[in-house]
């Protein structure tokens, strides 16, 4: 090779190196992350990559950029309150103007429409309008002249969004019943999406014996201003709150009704909220980290990072703003660095994007084959089975649906596609259902004639009954009279040794079969599978055992009369309303949906609330206690079960330490000899 193409060769290699879009900088400096079915945070594919850098524009240096906007032609306003301009970029993200004006002090943030610019200046508590097309100054908005800001509420804007309507959302620094909304003119309308009041325990306490007065000013003490907001074009309201860590991201409707979830994944410090093309969400926190939802608030992608020391590619420092264009390209501020961090969406993300794309224009055989396109990079991304089956629940294959939302464990697509899946067959088999229970009342009619007539049915008990001469299914059976009479029913177990030990350790049993059932054939919508059953019924074996011995020790210490065979058979028989009501409840919730969840939970807690009486009445009578002196057995009781754990747990730590220190010695001793 001669001496030319060798300096040519080694140019090229220069060239690409340096190229602010060169491959070398595809390489992210951090993982991906997502969200399973059921909100655990897992790793995934490479969502997002850096792409650029911009530190300086039109031969200026960024001084204090504050904020970015992207507007539907993708050109890019960056507020810079250091210079107190806003530049434009295009969407290749050259310089194309800037807007600057003797008016402004210290511009903070900027909101476009197709016809004006508008920029909020912090220190003047101004809202500057200008023509988009000119740049021409149009008006100004100041504080609103209604009686609320005349007698002393604040009026400091930092960031605005404006509606089709040309209604201005304002977030106002200090502001603590929300955003204030005005109407184009400046006219103030009303407060909208306030955050609820994070009051400490102790302070909620104390708040008993303030007067309104002192109440009022402990409400200014700790409110949680939204700190970003952006709009949609159904005119939804996007907040993020980053003095709050639990659902600090809100999609409010124009009645103040938050769509987001209450488990939404997200944390602290949240700065910036941003709503991309396929209606996904964008925020960002003030320590790197950059969160993507989907139009429901489900987690999509999470990456990012604090990088302080190294200004490590594609990690932040303190970013304050961020924003996307149609390309799906994340335009981040960071003010730390006063830089402007871009970032590149993937493959991966593309497909996502997609094939959200096309099931919201309704194109869901394209959306069904995007996401199994996407399952090619992750066949355990949560998402794309979540997309697959609203795909299919939306072509009318309820069952594919089912199948899909099972593997991600989505309660609410389950729910949806059994419900479908239920109301077909219905439509099927109603018939069907019909002629059984038409069958059934004519089978009843029948044997109340013919018992009538013949008198069958004492000579049918008489032989049922020769069965309760077996000792131990007459005392299993008795579960029933104690169920229908409690009090009678404890005495017998006391003073007539009514059952036996063999019968409750059955009555154990069956519960714990019972536990195991329930965990394995309720309706995942209530239970959901859990692979640690044996370990949790282990758990649950050794809180009651410690529940016997701690009670009968209470017990025989405050002069019970029972003994421990009677607190033994009596806690089987309070339990078995257990094996009573699950059985048919794990049967019948195989048949609800979460709009019927309340024929689950109802007897359940019917269920638990029958047990506790059966089982305070069973110590009351039993060691023959009033109710004062149960309530403190019971009391004693409990705390006899955590002295005794804690006892058990630090002997196991020790007999652990002790096994450690023995193996050592040996394996020493064995080395040496």
């Amino acid at each position: 090779m001669s001496m030319y193409w060798k300096i040519i060769l080694l140019l090229g290699i220069i060239l690409i190196g340096i190229h602010p879009n060169s491959y070398a900088f595809a390489e992210a400096p951090y993982y991906t992350y997502t969200s399973d079915g059921q909100g655990t945070i897992i790793k995934t594919q490479t969502g997002y990559t850096p792409a650029n850098q911009i530190s300086v524009i039109n031969g200026e240096r960024l001084g204090m950029p504050e904020h970015v906007f992207v507007d539907k032609e993708d050109y890019i306003y960056i507020t810079d309150s250091s210079h107190n301009k806003v530049y434009i970029l295009d969407r290749h993200y050259r310089y194309y103007n800037e807007l600057t004006s003797d008016k402004f002090s210290t511009v903070q943030s900027s909101f476009v429409t197709d016809d004006y610019i508008y920029v909020v200046d912090s220190s003047q508590k101004k809202i500057f309008i200008f023509d988009k097309s000119t740049h021409e100054f149009v008006r100004e908005i100041g504080q609103p002249d209604t009686p609320i800001f005349n007698e002393g509420y604040g009026f400091s804007p930092t960031h605005i969004a404006v509606d089709v309507r040309g209604n201005i959302y304002v977030r106002s620094s200090g502001s603590v019943n929300g955003l204030i909304m005005l109407n184009r003119e400046g006219e103030f309308i009303t407060f909208f999406g306030a955050n609820p009041l994070n009051v400490p325990l102790l302070d909620q306490v104390r708040s008993f014996f303030l007067t309104e007065a002192q109440q009022r000013k402990l409400e200014r003490v700790f409110p949680d201003v939204p700190s970003n907001i952006t709009i949609d074009e159904r005119g939804f309201i996007y907040t993020v709150t980053s003095s709050i860590e639990t659902n600090p991201v809100k999609k409010f409707n124009v009645s103040g009704t938050n769509y987001f979830p209450d488990d939404l994944v997200a944390n602290h410090n949240m700065e910036s909220v941003w709503l991309g093309k396929h209606n996904n969400v964008y925020s960002i926190t003030s320590d790197g980290w950059i969160y993507e939802y989907d139009s429901e608030g489900d987690l999509l992608f999470l990456f990012g990072g604090s990088d302080v020391n190294s200004s490590r590619y594609g990690l932040l420092n303190r970013p304050v703003s961020i924003a996307s264009n149609s390309a799906d390209d994340l335009i981040v501020i960071d003010q730390g660095t006063s830089r402007i961090q871009t970032y590149r969406s993937t493959q991966f993300a593309d497909a996502v994007h997609n094939a959200m794309g096309a099931y919201q224009e309704g194109d869901y055989t394209r959306s069904k084959e995007l996401w199994e396109y996407t399952m090619t990079y992750n066949s355990i991304f949560d998402n794309a089975h979540i997309g697959l089956g609203d795909a299919f629940l939306r072509e009318g294959d309820p069952h594919k649906a089912y199948e899909e939302f099972y593997d991600a464990k989505h309660t609410k697509g389950i729910s949806e596609a059994f419900w479908e899946i239920r109301r077909s067959w219905l439509e099927n088999n109603l018939k069907n259902v019909f002629l059984i229970i038409v069958f059934l009342v004519i089978l009843g009619s029948t044997h109340k004639f013919l018992n009538r007539k013949y008198d069958y049915g004492p000579r049918v008990l008489k032989r049922i009954s020769v069965l309760r001469r077996i000792k131990i299914l007459d005392d299993l059976l008795y579960m029933f009279s104690f169920m229908k009479q409690p009090l009678n029913g404890i005495y017998e177990i006391q003073d007539q040794n009514r059952v036996a030990r063999r019968s409750s350790s059955i009555i154990y049993s069956l519960i714990a079969v019972i536990f195991i059932m329930h965990h394995m054939y309720t309706n995942v919508l209530f239970v959901p599978k859990n692979q640690y059953i044996v370990y949790e019924l282990s758990i649950l074996m050794f809180l009651f055992v410690l529940w016997l011995v701690s009670n009968y020790l209470i017990c025989s210490i405050n002069d019970g009369e029972g003994s421990f065979k009677h607190v033994y058979n009596g806690t089987a028989y309070a339990l078995s309303p257990i094996l009573i009501i699950m059985p048919l409840l794990i049967l019948f919730s195989n048949g609800l949906t979460l709009e019927q969840s309340v024929f689950y939970h109802l007897p359940i807690q019917g269920m638990f609330i029958w047990v506790v009486f059966l089982l305070f009445f069973m110590i009351k009578d039993i060691h023959n206690y009033d109710v004062g002196e149960t309530i403190g057995v019971i009391s004693k009781s409990m705390f006899t079960m955590l002295i005794i754990g804690l006892f058990l747990f630090v002997l196991y730590s020790l007999g652990n330490q002790m096994i450690d220190f023995l193996y050592d010695v040996v394996t020493e001793v064995d080395k040496r000899w």
